[in-house]
């Protein structure tokens, strides 16, 4: 039982932890990280409509003996300095731990002496890596490193329950960086536990601490309210300042009111119990000012969202509705959209079920799916709000509502969507991004899946609204006249067109393009399609680019003020030694190649909006992306 560095063999890669800033940064602070991340694996780890229980709070030296956390750490120390910890900064006469309990969970199920595929494995033995699938939120294999981010020394302990195991099992971790001591080089991760084995350090494998004198000290000490359930109890020893349960109450409402109000989830904070019948009371004493408005009025939004849901008298529409990669009017059955129209007019929640289908990759297989689109327009509120939610989990840089005031949701619970929508998060599942690299490993085309998904709820909302905001000029026609105005007559009704004749058969199969369309995170990328190599060198490739729009030609409706190729501040132009850029002004973009070899990228654009691309070549052939 001690801290286990093992040098890393000469044989070894040198690999850094480069994924910190990923849950640190700009847009998430680390409080809103180890609650979104802690929550989420807990949620995860729940059996098939069970209850979630999630305990925070912060035990100091009134538990925890000052002593048994000096030695706890004897070892481990130096390699924290070296790393540029702030172990000068620690105060081990007073120490502190914040401690994350889950009740109702299934604990790290698996093998504990070697490595599978099981969670036990993908928790303690795994980075950058994950097996979860279908509804889990977590998809990364990354989000347990926000735990040793979150303690000054870089490090963190687990016990775990399992279900139907009464052994308890005690592990640690420390993570720091590629670091040197004495003469050898060590990699950032290094464990607290015993070795199993024979032989050379190199060949056993670092397995946790079972039911001892040891771990029954260790859970006293830290407080842990563990004594048979099942779940994982976390231990951050020495977090930074900042990380406070009572602080922290705010951050979860605004990321996990939905399974809460949902009945899937209950936290605690301090004693602070958050839950279904309290989290009004508590959102309003928490989070005024902060993210949530006209909190009484959305939460009303996601109850009844959620009734309508369960109750399975949604409108359902055809499949063929995702063909033109967009929801519209000629998806509804006639009477249908004007009967949304009219109840979302008088404040009803209205909603419709899309059904959806996804091809995977290698196999090519079908796969039929579902999510759910909600819409509301209450009287009265502050500000509109739009929420994209997969599997209770919320995406809050998803939202695109603006300045609609309105309360719209999309929700997907059905494990092929969640799966799919998983894949295409990013580290702190904050958004979806088309180019992520599970989606494309796969999935075939599923960026143009993930389009209609982002632009659901937007698309039904404008939908809906369009026929209050057309004006009728000769509504009134029939009653008053003005004089010197003439009053159309009007149009007659086109006669029947007769039906086009069969095409002939042979006809010779289209060439091959020459250069395909890649959506990046903040733009895209043109590269060589099939017909590249058989072109004629050089060739003049025009762009016109314009941000997609709900209706009507994008291209036409393009304003200045969305964006300027000539800009070089805000919009990127990089290419490869083949291709010359000949102009960039406005929407527009000409470039010249010379190979075959060819791919320039234009980044720089609104990430939370769809950018259209319309690319001709010299030889007439065009492409829209």
């Amino acid at each position: 039982m001690a801290w286990q560095f093992v040098p890393l063999l000469d044989c070894y890669v040198e690999q850094g932890v480069t994924q910190r800033d990923q849950f640190r940064n700009d847009e998430v602070e680390l409080s809103d990280t180890i609650v979104r991340e802690s929550i989420q694996n807990s949620l995860d780890a729940t059996p098939a409509n069970g209850v979630t229980r999630v305990h925070f709070k912060l035990v100091g030296s009134e538990s925890l003996d000052p002593q048994f956390f000096k030695e706890l750490f004897e070892d481990q120390l130096v390699h924290a300095k070296i790393c540029g910890c702030e172990v000068d900064g620690v105060d081990f006469a007073n120490p502190t731990a914040l401690v994350i309990e889950d009740f109702g969970t299934k604990g790290l199920t698996g093998r504990t002496d070697v490595k599978d595929n099981d969670n036990f494995s993908d928790f303690w033995r795994r980075h950058g890596k994950s097996h979860k699938k279908g509804t889990s939120r977590g998809r990364w294999g990354l989000g347990k490193l926000v735990y040793s981010s979150c303690s000054m020394l870089g490090a963190f302990f687990g016990l775990t329950i399992r279900d139907g195991d009464p052994q308890r099992y005690l592990m640690g971790q420390t993570v720091l960086d590629l670091h040197h001591h004495e003469g050898r080089e060590y990699p950032a991760h290094a464990y607290f536990a015993d070795m199993a084995g024979e032989g050379e350090i190199y060949t056993q494998t670092p397995i946790p601490l079972e039911n001892s004198e040891f771990v029954d000290n260790f859970q006293e000490q830290c407080g842990l309210h563990r004594t048979n359930e099942s779940g994982l109890s976390i231990v951050i020893p020495f977090p930074f300042d900042g990380l406070v349960p009572e602080r922290m109450i705010g951050v979860a409402i605004e990321n996990y009111f939905y399974p809460i109000l949902t009945g899937q989830l209950i936290l605690d904070f301090g004693g602070v119990e958050l839950n279904a019948e309290n989290i009004r009371e508590l959102a309003h004493e928490y989070t005024d000012g902060g993210k949530l408005k006209d909190i009484d009025a959305l939460f009303d939004f996601i109850e009844s969202a959620n009734r309508a849901i369960g109750s399975g008298q949604l409108i359902s529409l055809k499949s063929s509705w995702v063909d033109d990669q967009r929801l519209s009017e000629d998806d509804f059955d006639e009477g249908v959209l004007d009967d949304l129209r009219e109840r979302f007019a008088s404040g009803e929640l209205v909603g419709i079920r899309l059904p959806l289908s996804i091809k995977t990759k290698p196999q090519n297989e079908v796969l039929y799916t579902h999510f759910f689109v909600c819409v509301q327009r209450p009287e009265s509120i502050e500000k509109g709000a739009d929420l994209y939610v997969r599997g209770g989990l919320t995406l809050p840089a998803e939202a695109k509502f603006g300045d609609r005031k309105a309360f719209g949701a999309m929700i997907a619970d059905d494990d092929t969507i969640s799966s799919f929508l998983g894949d295409a998060e990013n580290p702190a599942h904050t958004k979806w991004t088309a180019n992520a690299e599970k989606l494309r490993k796969n999935y075939v085309a599923p960026d143009k899946r993930l389009k209609v998904i982002k632009n659901s709820v937007v698309s039904f909302y404008d939908m809906l609204v369009e026929a209050e905001e057309e004006v009728d000029e000769q509504a009134l026609a029939k009653f008053f006249s003005v004089p010197g105005v003439e009053t159309p007559k009007p149009k007659e009704r086109k006669r029947d067109v007769p039906k086009p004749p069969e095409p002939p058969e042979d006809i010779p199969p289209p060439k091959p393009r020459v250069a395909r369309i890649e959506t990046t995170e903040s733009g895209f990328a043109v590269k060589p399609a099939q017909g590249a190599e058989g072109a004629s060198y050089p060739m003049l490739f025009k762009l016109a680019l314009a941000y997609d729009t709900t209706a009507g030609n994008p291209f036409k409706k393009y304003s200045p003020f969305d964006f300027d190729l000539s800009d070089s501040k805000s919009v990127s132009l990089t290419a490869s030694e083949s291709v010359k850029m000949l102009s960039a002004s406005g929407n527009r973009l000409e470039v010249e190649v010379s190979g075959p070899e060819f791919e320039f990228a234009v980044e720089g654009f609104d990430p939370n909006r769809d950018i259209k691309v319309k690319l001709s070549v010299s030889e007439s052939e065009s492409e829209e992306a």
